[in-house]
């Protein structure tokens, strides 16, 4: 279901280990050789660096341990036990209990993510799903963010559209290779929804929390 995906900018990876080693207690040498993941909606990025057991970004900081993941989201405190059908915990902003089906033809996540219904189903030749993420402007303080990602490019990145309050945004997903070898499939597909838990907003949704 995972496809090699090649890392972009690296000169944008240093700009980024200087902004987390600005706001985190990791330093350069708990991130040197990470890789990033990201997800890119029109022109804007949200992007983690991944070096096990570290997963940090800008609104992002969580540590694997013993198949437990602690940190936060959005400052928000997250801590998602693995078991052996998926996963369960709390974060960034409310309960979260998924199962996660790694069948033949496609992995599927359904349940609950931060408190509301979250949906995937991965392919060999695509993304597609929902997945709740914060904002601040609603009644219920979340909205779904829907992704149809029908498009494998040729470095394995997932390409399609996703639509979250505006209209339909150009959307890629990146998981290189690297990443994938590092954590059992549950794990990643954890890594993967605290990915889509801070997407880059547009002109279009103001209402979002700023980057």
């Amino acid at each position: 279901m995972w496809r090699r995906s090649a890392t972009r900018s690296g000169l944008f990876f240093l700009a980024f280990l200087a902004t987390a080693c600005g706001n985190s207690s990791y330093g350069l040498q708990e991130l040197k050789g990470g890789v990033e993941i990201a997800v890119r909606r029109g022109s804007g990025w949200t992007t983690l660096s991944v070096k096990p057991p570290h997963i940090i970004g800008p609104r992002t900081n969580l540590r694997l341990n013993e198949g437990v993941f602690s940190g936060s989201i959005d400052n928000q405190g997250v801590r998602v036990v693995m078991d052996g059908d998926g996963a369960h915990g709390f974060g960034p902003f409310g309960p979260i209990a998924i199962s996660i089906d790694d069948g033949s033809d496609a992995l599927v996540v359904e349940g609950q993510w931060s408190g509301s219904r979250v949906h995937l189903r991965i392919t060999n030749d695509s993304f597609r799903g929902t997945i709740p993420i914060w904002n601040a402007n609603t009644v219920g303080a979340t909205v779904n963010c829907q992704y149809v990602l029908d498009t494998v490019e040729p470095d394995g990145a997932w390409s399609g559209i996703s639509t979250c309050t505006g209209l339909p945004e150009a959307t890629r997903i990146e998981v290189p290779e690297r990443v994938q070898s590092w954590f059992s499939r549950n794990e990643l597909t954890v890594v993967l929804l605290a990915l889509l838990s801070s997407p880059p907003t547009t002109g279009m949704e103001r209402n979002f929390v700023a980057p």
